[in-house]
């Protein structure tokens, strides 16, 4: 008797008690990480594999994760984005007429030693491939997501003007170009020409001396790692849910890129991992390293990482040079492994 009671009561709570679902990821989120970007290729096959990507809406990034997610969101596959990374020669885009007396010139004028213009235009035959439209706008993109092909796209740039991180999106700029707000998002700044925008927010292709306008520049600067640009409940799959705050969206996924060292790092205390300084080239990169993940990594809450998979850079820097095929294979499969540990700890 006593055992029928007890298989009865099993049952009752098995009825009762709610199902834990496993969670649908809406949102993407890619950090920007410079040429180690390439790692991305392995991690968007790995979550297409997984049968995470066919069901994001959305994607967000900063500069070299913008250029990946401005793909993603006009409807290149991992495959086809790999195979666009493993075959565009990055150097390309270090543009402009008399190198040296005219890198002098717009440094001085536009802030920026190189022209970035060769990248925008690469970037706009890649828009126009998928959908027709090389000048596509977040306004037009929105209306292609009502197709299955196409998601909403986010970028970020920092305004230097305004002092502030800005968001480019159909909400926020709707008749701002994809082009346009991904050039902003990867301007390193002295490297590449600022981006000028007027009052309106479109951009001033020649500013004159003097004219008013806001200076973007890369936003990696302040928000490399946008994880937060969907914690509003509108974002949700149901936004009339009541959500106590702080909110942190549950249907937003993120990839960062790591060294080796943050990586483990990370999995037991915060902060910044010790780096060793013996030479001038790990000078500057502790140097860089410290002030761009002070200004963002702070933010970060045990509920982000709980959201944020972790992609080694094995050893590579983020400075913009030619890579190997070797190298490029090296940093794909990184991308594949850190997915794989993700969903192993999930499980």
């Amino acid at each position: 008797m006593r055992c029928f009671l007890l298989f009865v009561l099993s049952c009752l709570v098995a009825v009762v008690a709610p199902a834990q679902n496993p969670v649908v990821y809406r949102n993407l989120v890619l950090e920007g990480g410079g040429i180690r970007g390439i790692a991305y290729g392995g991690a968007l096959a790995e979550l297409q594999q997984a049968g995470i990507l066919p069901q994001i809406k959305r994607v967000a990034g900063t500069s070299a994760g913008a250029i990946q997610a401005a793909l993603l969101a006009v409807g290149y596959s991992p495959e086809e984005i790999t195979t666009i990374t493993f075959k565009t020669p990055i150097q390309k885009f270090s543009d402009g007429r008399f190198i040296f007396f005219g890198g002098l010139h717009r440094l001085r004028n536009r802030y920026g030693w190189y022209r970035g213009e060769k990248f925008k235009a690469w970037l706009e035959q890649l828009i126009a491939a998928k959908t027709g439209h090389p000048d596509l706008t977040f306004a037009q993109l929105h209306q292609l997501t009502y197709s299955n092909h196409f998601r909403d796209f986010y970028a970020t740039g920092t305004n230097l003007t305004q002092q502030r991180v800005a968001v480019f999106s159909y909400e926020t700029s709707p008749n701002l170009k994809i082009s346009d707000a991904v050039r902003i998002s990867m301007s390193i700044p002295l490297y590449f020409q600022a981006v000028f925008l007027d009052s309106t927010g479109s951009v001033i292709s020649k500013p004159q001396k003097g004219e008013p306008a806001d200076i973007l520049v890369d936003g990696g600067i302040i928000a490399n790692y946008p994880l937060n640009l969907f914690d509003d409940p509108k974002f949700l799959a149901n936004p009339d849910l009541v959500v106590p705050p702080p909110f942190r969206n549950p249907e937003t996924l993120g990839i960062r890129l790591d060294t080796d060292s943050q990586i483990a790092y990370d999995q037991t205390q915060a902060g910044l991992a010790p780096l060793p300084v013996l030479n001038f080239q790990e000078y500057v990169r502790a140097f860089y390293t410290i002030i761009i993940e002070n200004l963002n990594r702070p933010q970060l809450t045990p509920a982000d990482w709980q959201r944020t998979i972790s992609v080694s850079t094995k050893g590579y820097g983020a400075k913009i040079r030619r890579l190997s095929e070797k190298d490029k294979t090296i940093l794909l499969q990184s991308g594949h492994d850190g997915v794989q540990q993700f969903l192993k700890l999930k499980k």
